[in-house]
């Protein structure tokens, strides 16, 4: 019989922590395209507004997730499984 599969909390929370990287990186990339927008004066103030908003609730969900992962209890992340005979 084979011993059950486990995945270290902190390999979970470590590959949560990656997305949440790339998706910073992703996020910094969109602001600076909208700032470049912005300076060549091709949106509408409504534009402006929309953009300003949907970056702080980007900006807010992100914190949120880095909140849930630095909560995550270390039991929880691990799984059992049974490797194919």
């Amino acid at each position: 019989m084979s011993e059950p599969v486990r995945i270290a909390a902190d390999a979970g929370r470590g590959l949560g922590h990656l997305v949440v990287t790339v998706l910073d990186i992703l996020k910094e990339v969109l602001e600076r395209q909208a700032l470049r927008r912005l300076d060549a004066g091709t949106l509408t103030p409504d534009q402006i507004e929309e953009l300003g908003q949907a970056l702080i609730g980007l900006e807010l969900r992100f914190a949120e997730i880095r909140a849930a992962l630095d909560e995550i209890p270390a039991g929880i992340l691990e799984t059992e499984g049974r490797r194919p005979q």
